[in-house]
């Protein structure tokens, strides 16, 4: 015998009243999730492990009373509970309907299931970042003394994207920067593949900016589950500009400010170590300035010294060699007289003495004496063997002279 479609499902719907009256407390992730009047329309998927294969799907609902409910009771927390991508272990009704089929009413929430399950795989991501020396990598890479071409990566929107531009743009040091936007979501699924996209982007231009700027600013510990990726945090510690964190928290540290250049609480915070960073360098060129300067001004004062010393060194030497050239002249000025007069008569006495002796052998007084000197050809002749027989000599004496004929050489 058939049955209708009513019928049948009608017949579900009591097998499933009557065998499972009371909730139960399933865990699954959210897939989607939507919301129209106060209610909220969840699409819950399970997938297998390992894997992103969905081995099992179901819809919930929250209706709006219980949602008031449920906020009032958790607070905040629950409503970051329900943002896709997040794990949550809840309890829930399984009604039938004939015309909607099967429906999962949420009674209630365990926020702390959610927490621990991330903190596990925030633990294992550090565990494997680890054992891929890549915690410390991008802190490795060498911070410019000066930073001003910043990339900043945040959403438009973002409070604290807001507070870090107005504190870089109102700074009192009168610093100027440029400052590239390059928009991502800070929440939610998709910050990891944004992420991803933005810093693969800035790799390929890593020469136009000085230091990667990563910030959200404030928000609970659910707010920050998408900075615990592994893809981002891997991106991350790979991107070859360094990487600075202002993600905004106070107690725990997200595996992206693990794998950040530095790690600062939050947009300010960043703003600020931007700043100090670049004062600093500031206030190394003046202490070089200065240090420079003082050194120029005390060689100049150690030259001027040398040179006041040389001058008084040249100007004594000078005044002695001056006052002995004095002396000196004022000696010979006394002392050449008499050495000239000493010399003339010495001199005068050694012609007297060449004069006597001239005279003593002189040609006349030898002439007296009986010599005489003989010229061959004009010229004369001091030795016999200058001679032949038949030569003519001219003979001269005191008083004359004669030509003789040689007959005879002995």
């Amino acid at each position: 015998m058939s049955q209708s479609l009513f019928e049948f499902n009608e017949f579900i719907r009591r097998v499933i009243a009557l065998n499972l009256p009371e909730p139960l407390w399933i865990r699954a992730e959210l897939s989607d999730v939507k919301t129209s009047k106060g209610h909220y329309y969840l699409d819950l998927v399970q997938k297998k492990e390992d894997s992103e294969e969905i081995i099992a799907q179901a819809q919930a609902v929250i209706w709006s009373k219980k949602y008031r409910a449920l906020q009032k009771k958790l607070g905040q927390d629950f409503e970051r509970l329900l943002q896709p991508g997040i794990e949550i272990l809840f309890s829930v009704k399984a009604e039938f309907h004939e015309r909607f089929g099967l429906k999962l009413m949420v009674e209630d929430v365990d926020p702390a299931y959610t927490l621990g399950k991330l903190e596990m795989q925030r633990r294992e991501t550090i565990r494997e970042l680890q054992t891929l020396d890549l915690l410390q990598k991008n802190g490795r890479l060498d911070l410019p003394p000066v930073l001003q071409r910043i990339a900043v990566l945040s959403s438009e929107k973002a409070a604290g994207y807001q507070d870090f531009m107005k504190h870089l743009s109102s700074n009192s040091f009168g610093y100027q920067f440029s400052l590239s936007f390059f928009p991502v979501a800070v929440q939610g699924m998709m910050v990891e593949k944004e992420a991803i996209s933005q810093l693969e982007n800035l790799a390929q231009r890593k020469g136009e900016f000085d230091v990667v700027v990563l910030i959200r600013g404030g928000g609970a510990r659910l707010d920050l589950a998408a900075f615990d990726s592994f893809l981002l945090a891997k991106t991350l510690a790979n991107t070859p500009l360094p990487i600075l964190t202002g993600i905004g928290h106070d107690v725990n540290e997200t595996v992206a400010d693990l794998v950040a250049h530095t790690s600062l609480k939050t947009p300010t915070a960043v703003a600020d170590f931007i700043l100090h960073r670049n004062l600093g360098f500031e206030s190394q060129m003046i202490n070089l300035g200065l240090e420079a300067k003082n050194m120029v001004i005390q060689l100049l004062h150690q030259k001027t010294t040398s040179l006041q010393y040389l001058t008084q060194l040249i100007d004594y030497q000078v005044n002695n060699i001056f006052k002995q050239q004095v002396q000196m002249l004022d000696y010979i000025g006394k002392e050449v007289p008499s050495i000239l007069k000493n010399r003339f008569v010495v001199a005068h006495n050694k012609l007297d003495s060449y004069d006597k002796l001239v005279q003593l052998l002189g040609p006349d007084v030898a002439f007296r004496r009986g010599f005489a000197l003989i010229f061959k050809r004009g010229k004369q002749v001091s030795n016999a063997a200058q001679l032949i027989l038949e030569d003519e000599v001219d003979v001269q004496l005191s008083t004359g002279r004669f030509q003789a004929t040689v007959t005879k050489i002995s």
